[in-house]
């Protein structure tokens, strides 16, 4: 990435204050660095608080989550390719083309953690972390994302045909492409007013050329063959599916028997080069980013890697590592 100081650089900041970029580690816990970039293929996954089932499928959360969904959707122009809402999860396939994905994020799980607090009539954190923005790398990596999310449902266990699951989920609206219409009710005006909006997909990339019916047929054979080879994967495994009428009874709000919460990696990809040269990018980026955080902060010029936001400016950077007060320092204080 151009612009990048190399390790060895001596960095000048005012006062007279030097800082080795070499010797200074970069914060362990630093969050990811959201990168808005226009381009970039995304797949979003956020879960709730404890992975509990605040989201267990019934028509009125589908209508619900649909709503809020079709409005921000069409409010900022983003481009879905993939949908599933399962009972504590959810994953979208998306491309912003106006660089807007973290407000597109921020308004879809504000309405939906809400609107569900208020529909199961309770209060309190509903979402467990910050989303997670997986850039997707190649035309090959977003055809096993759209699969991965499609098939959803049945690879973890609950139904053995994805089509059948009764939460808001794209396995159907890819195959027909006709846009779904979801009502939104605006809470914050006067007399809460109730308006339509158009749920849309969009075909991969890779599929644009295809007509209609050829589309189709690629896309739900596509599907169907990831499906059949879940269920097989489970049977083979002697699992079977929880079925719809025991999800449906499940209780909103209850914790799963299992769930999983491990760490995301910062991109969606299976070739290990393709992972490889992001990380390389993305430990450069992030260098950019911290130093050109530090010198921002001290009011100093800086240049930011493209595509990122700028810190807040209400706390100066830490120029020195933390340390624990000692007896020591207490009585140098004294």
């Amino acid at each position: 990435m151009e612009g990048i100081p190399s390790s060895n650089i001596r960095y000048q900041l005012p006062f007279s204050w030097k800082l080795w970029v070499g010797s200074l580690e970069q914060p362990s816990v630093m969050r990811p660095i959201r990168n808005r970039d226009p381009e970039t293929y995304r797949l979003i996954t956020i879960r709730t608080s404890e992975a509990r089932l605040w989201l267990t499928p019934s028509s009125n959360v589908a209508k619900l989550v649909g709503g809020v969904l079709a409005r921000y959707q069409e409010l900022l122009e983003i481009v879905i390719y993939a949908y599933c809402f399962l009972g504590n999860h959810f994953h979208l396939l998306i491309k912003a083309p106006k660089g807007n994905t973290d407000e597109f994020c921020e308004n879809v799980n504000r309405e939906i953690a809400r609107r569900l607090n208020w529909h199961h009539k309770r209060v309190g954190q509903f979402w467990g972390r910050r989303y997670d923005d997986q850039a997707v790398l190649s035309e090959d990596d977003l055809l096993e994302a759209f699969l991965y999310i499609n098939t959803n449902p049945t690879r973890h266990g609950l139904v053995a045909d994805s089509s059948e699951w009764s939460g808001l989920n794209s396995f159907k609206h890819s195959i027909d492409e006709r846009d779904r219409t979801f009502s939104f009710r605006h809470y914050s005006e006067e007399g809460h007013p109730v308006t339509s909006h158009k749920l849309k997909i969009s075909p991969l990339p890779q599929f644009e050329g295809l007509t209609g019916v050829e589309r189709k047929a690629r896309v739900q054979e596509l599907l169907n063959a990831r499906q059949a080879s879940l269920v097989k994967a489970r049977e083979d495994r002697n699992q079977g599916f929880l079925g719809l009428s025991a999800v449906r009874s499940q209780t909103p709000g209850e914790k799963p028997i299992a769930s999983s919460s491990s760490p995301r990696p910062h991109c969606y990809s299976k070739s290990p080069l393709l992972i490889r040269e992001f990380r390389k990018s993305l430990r450069q980026r992030r260098l950019a980013y911290w130093i050109a955080s530090v010198r921002y902060r001290l009011g100093v010029d800086a240049v930011f890697p493209e595509h990122s936001f700028k810190p807040p400016l209400h706390r100066l950077p830490r120029l020195t590592p933390f340390q624990l007060m000692t007896i020591a320092h207490l009585k140098t204080m004294s």
